[in-house]
């Protein structure tokens, strides 16, 4: 039941213009009604598989450190260092240094806290790093995408000279998932 959650709830959405008896001006809502469910309900909700895992502490807490170090090594890489930027129309502060940077700290921070997952070898501590080098910067991307694509600068308000919740956890939405599978794939979860 839970695999197929993700198509019952696509269906759902899909027909709410049926209801609605609306056919004009209805595929970018539901574009993005489907596109929040997968990467809000779906990708963040592998932070619950987690949490349920036997080694749930370690593992959370871990990427409550890790995504937000590789976000901010990628900003200080890319202001100390400069260069040629990264995705200038996506995102145009982003530099190749700071891409490269908040990977290469993202390769490192695992073995510096590999107390927090006993049971990882060396290959998992770096896909950990990959999946957090890649993934973070992927998360704020996508989402970067979407801002830019519908003309807004940040995601909300609350979070005052943040922009919104999702502007501060964007990076988790690809690592989540991605961590969660590899963990489960080599430890079984």
């Amino acid at each position: 039941m839970l695999m197929a959650l993700p198509v019952y709830v696509v269906a759902a959405i899909l027909m709410i213009p049926i209801f609605r008896d609306r056919a004009k001006g209805q595929l970018q809502p539901i574009a993005l009604a489907i596109l929040g469910f997968i990467y809000i309900g779906w990708m963040f909700g592998h932070l619950a598989f987690l949490a349920n895992a036997t080694n749930a502490y370690g593992y959370l807490l871990f990427l409550l450190f890790a995504v937000p170090l590789c976000d901010v090594s990628a900003f200080t890489f890319g202001r100390l260092i400069g260069g040629p930027k990264f995705r200038p129309n996506i995102s145009p502060n982003k530099t190749w240094a700071g891409a490269i940077g908040a990977l290469a700290v993202s390769m490192v921070f695992p073995w510096l806290v590999r107390f927090s997952f006993p049971e990882f070898v060396p290959r998992d501590l770096i896909l950990a790093g990959i999946i957090v080098g890649i993934g973070s910067q992927l998360g704020d991307l996508s989402i970067s995408v979407i801002k830019r694509d519908i003309g807004i600068k940040d995601m909300g308000a609350i979070l005052e000279g943040h922009g919104g919740i999702l502007d501060r956890t964007d990076s988790l939405i690809y690592v989540a998932p991605l961590f969660f599978h590899m963990t489960r794939y080599f430890h079984g979860l």
